[in-house]
């Protein structure tokens, strides 16, 4: 992947500041449901841009149906993904009442009931968490691809996404997090660092986007019948 460009292309768009400046606000309120989902619609807009080769990936802040219903998409698909880890934890949380019933019996027992069970589902949640942070780019990768919210559940060609692309998906995951430390290092410093890391959720978007798109054009791009250009 070409990751020099993934972290320079948006000071090429002349209108850049602009672009970034209302997914900083995006990024401010995503504390609220539809402000996140247009931001993650507008991560859909770069990733597709990128993956379809468009000059000036960052799509301007026009299409704001386009950018809630993709992000809002992205969310249900993530979220049906997620289910199995929801399932972990209502099972852990019956069986605390259930082993906390014992302790009128055997306070040692109920004790170790509950930390085995609270173990094993850290252990299993800490691996599923693991797995989401592969399944999840190649979730946005197929649904960019499709265009279609019914393909993201075609879980063998998502596996297979993951599969083929693990090493891409690796290293894009592996400079997210390393840009976050260093924003978080760099947030410690007075003023300037609070205001670097205001903009982080942007330009994070920015780079995911465009991580994800080249790592989508790898994986075939979208049907030659459904391409076009946000």
């Amino acid at each position: 992947m070409d990751i020099g460009k993934a972290l320079t292309y948006v000071t090429e768009d002349e209108r850049w500041i602009n672009k970034l400046g209302i997914a900083l606000v995006m990024s401010i309120l995503s504390i609220f449901l539809i402000p996140a989902f247009l931001l993650n619609g507008y991560l859909v807009a770069i990733t597709r841009n990128v993956m379809n080769d468009v000059e000036r990936p960052l799509p301007e802040w026009e299409d704001w149906g386009g950018f809630l219903r993709d992000g809002l998409n992205v969310f249900l698909a993530v979220l049906v993904y997620t289910l199995p880890f929801w399932l972990l934890m209502c099972i852990a949380t019956v069986s605390t009442v259930g082993f906390g019933s014992l302790s009128e019996v055997s306070e040692d027992a109920a004790a170790a009931g509950i930390f085995a069970t609270f173990g094993l589902v850290m252990c299993l949640g800490l691996l599923f968490g693991l797995a989401l942070l592969f399944i999840n780019p190649a979730i946005i990768i197929q649904y960019v691809r499709t265009s279609e919210l019914g393909a993201c559940f075609r879980f063998g060609e998502v596996f297979g996404i993951v599969r083929d692309n693990i090493a891409d998906i690796a290293i894009a995951v592996g400079i997210m997090f390393g840009i976050i430390f260093v924003i978080g290092l760099v947030g410690q410093v007075p003023c300037i660092g609070w205001v670097i890391s205001l903009g982080a959720g942007a330009y994070i978007t920015a780079l995911s986007g465009h991580l994800y798109g080249q790592i989508a054009m790898r994986a075939g791009g979208a049907p030659k019948e459904e391409k076009f250009v946000v």
